[in-house]
């Protein structure tokens, strides 16, 4: 790791991610907010939401899921739907930003000019990444902890400590993910279609198992298959083996863009 470097990264990217974090806390403040008036209307809700099939709601959440309690409402209407949107935009960001944008600029053999080694350059910006989605988890944690007392008297304080390492490693590995393919092309556009399109995909195929018994038995192969912040909002019940599986992918990528960016010729 290169400390100038990250200092740079982490002078030219400070707005941006300023900005990121004020989205995310923004939202958070208004799903707490919003909870004392639904909370009147919860059964209505709750009606609705079990009235779907099995199938849907399961896609969508859970079947077990509630909107009964504040951690079932987080969960359906903030974690899964526009926080992994934003943070999945921060992840694609950062890191095709980090390298093909580099390259279709020209800026990156100017780089390297420095007495740095590419390994240098990449591990610097794979680390500032990881340290740029801490705080942008922090900065959606921080806002909840501070309001759900406020709203609720039924909140698990350890579950949305416990959802932190989940959090990290998911978006960690989309996020190594996307670094290895900003290795692979010499355009920042074409490494954001190629993972965008992956993470779509996963997206879909993630529900199309849940709906479908036949899919379901490639569901493993959907990044997704492994995020569930139900169940540690809920109740505080680690899926070692799904951490295991988002960290051997956030290494494995993050190994492979290394070896990738140190044999591949820089010049577009």
């Amino acid at each position: 790791m290169n400390l100038n470097l990250l200092r740079r990264s982490i002078a030219d990217k400070r707005i941006s991610i300023l900005v990121y974090a004020l989205g995310v806390a923004a939202y958070a403040i208004f799903v707490v907010a919003i909870w004392p008036s639904l909370r009147e209307n919860v059964n209505i809700l709750n009606q609705l939401w079990e009235s779907y099939p099995d199938s849907i709601r399961k896609a969508f959440g859970g079947e077990n899921l509630t909107f009964s309690t504040f951690d079932g409402f987080l969960s359906v209407e903030y974690f899964n739907q526009m926080w992994v949107v934003v943070m999945t935009a921060f992840s694609v960001s950062i890191a095709t930003g980090a390298i093909a944008l580099e390259i279709e600029k020209g800026t990156m053999e100017l780089l390297l000019a420095q007495p740095v080694s590419r390994r240098a350059v990449l591990v610097t910006r794979h680390i500032f990444f990881e340290l740029g989605t801490l705080f942008l988890i922090a900065a959606t944690i921080l806002p909840i902890a501070i309001g759900a007392p406020l709203v609720t008297d039924n909140f698990n304080f350890t579950g949305l400590l416990a959802f932190i390492v989940p959090a990290f490693l998911f978006f960690s590995a989309i996020g190594s993910l996307t670094f290895f393919f900003s290795t692979v092309f010499n355009t920042r556009g074409v490494a954001i279609f190629v993972s965008l399109g992956i993470i779509i995909f996963s997206y879909a195929l993630d529900i199309l198992a849940k709906l479908n018994d036949t899919i379901s038995h490639v569901h493993f192969l959907s990044i997704f298959y492994y995020w569930d912040p139900y169940r540690y909002l809920h109740n505080v019940d680690f899926a070692w083996v799904d951490l295991a599986v988002l960290l051997g992918i956030m290494l494995v990528s993050a190994a492979a863009a290394i070896v990738r960016f140190e044999r591949r010729d820089v010049a577009v």
